[in-house]
C-alpha cells in the first residue's frame, strides 16, 4: 500500500504508538529561529494529552526566542527552558557535558538552513551544538527551508556530510505555503509527531 493509500487514522495511531515508546526517555529538543518555532506551544499541548510521552528538555536558540517566548514554553513544559548560549550557563558549569551525558536522543525541530550548515561543518560555538558534536546519542534533524533550497548545492553537501554520522535521520521538509511569497513553495519542517516517531525508531535500532 502506498503512502497515499494509507488510512490517515491508522497513520496517526502508528505515530502515537511509536511516540509511546519514548515514555520516560530524555529527549533534548533544540528549537532554532525558523518561523515554524511559533508552533512549539501547540506541540507541547499535544504531548500533554498523550498517556506515554518523553521527558522533553527544550533548548531555544537566541533567534528562536524571537519566534516563541521562553516564558510561554516554560509554562507549558512545566520545567526550565534553556537558552543555547554560553552567556546563560552557570559559571564553572559544563552545560555541554551535562547535555551530552543526560540525553537519550537529540531532536532539532525546526532546523534552519544556517543551523543545518553549522551541524554539517562541525561547529560547536553553543552548548547544544557542542553537546551534539560530542555525543553518540541518536539525532533527528528537521530542516525548515526557504523556497529553492532543496535544489542548492550547499544543501546537498550538508546532507552528504551529515550522512557520515551514525544514528542520524534528516527528515525532509514538507510542501507548504511560503510566508514570504504566499505561494505553495515553502518548505516547513516535517510534523513534530513524525519527528518524535523517527527518534523512537533510532532509539529502537540502537537498543536492539
Amino acid at each position: 500500500m502506498s503512502a497515499e493509500q494509507q488510512d490517515p487514522a491508522e497513520v496517526a495511531q502508528a505515530i502515537e504508538e511509536a511516540i509511546a515508546q519514548l515514555g520516560g526517555r530524555r529527549i533534548s529538543l533544540v528549537v532554532t529561529g525558523s518561523l515554524s518555532a511559533a508552533y512549539l506551544p501547540y506541540w507541547l499541548n499535544y504531548l500533554r494529552d498523550l498517556r506515554e510521552r518523553p521527558d522533553l528538555r527544550v533548548i531555544l536558540t537566541r533567534s528562536a526566542t524571537t519566534m516563541v517566548s521562553r516564558q510561554v514554553v516554560t509554562a507549558l513544559l512545566r520545567a526550565p527552558v534553556m537558552i543555547d548560549s554560553w552567556d546563560e550557563a552557570a559559571p564553572g558549569h559544563a552545560t555541554h557535558v551535562e547535555l551530552a551525558e543526560t540525553t537519550d536522543a537529540f531532536l532539532v525541530h525546526p532546523c534552519t538552513f544556517s543551523y543545518l550548515g553549522r551541524l554539517a561543518a562541525g561547529l560547536a560555538d553553543t552548548p547544544a551544538q557542542l553537546a551534539i558534536q560530542c555525543s553518540t546519542a541518536p539525532l533527528v534533524v528537521c530542516p525548515a527551508l526557504p523556497p529553492g533550497t532543496l535544489e542548492s548545492a550547499a544543501y546537498r553537501r550538508h546532507l552528504a556530510t551529515l550522512a557520515d554520522r551514525d544514528a542520524l535521520t534528516v527528515l525532509p521538509p514538507v510542501p507548504g505555503i511560503s510566508s514570504a511569497t504566499g505561494r505553495r513553495e515553502g518548505l516547513p519542517p516535517a510534523p513534530f509527531p513524525m519527528a518524535l516517531a523517527a527518534v523512537a525508531g533510532l532509539l529502537a535500532d540502537r537498543d536492539g
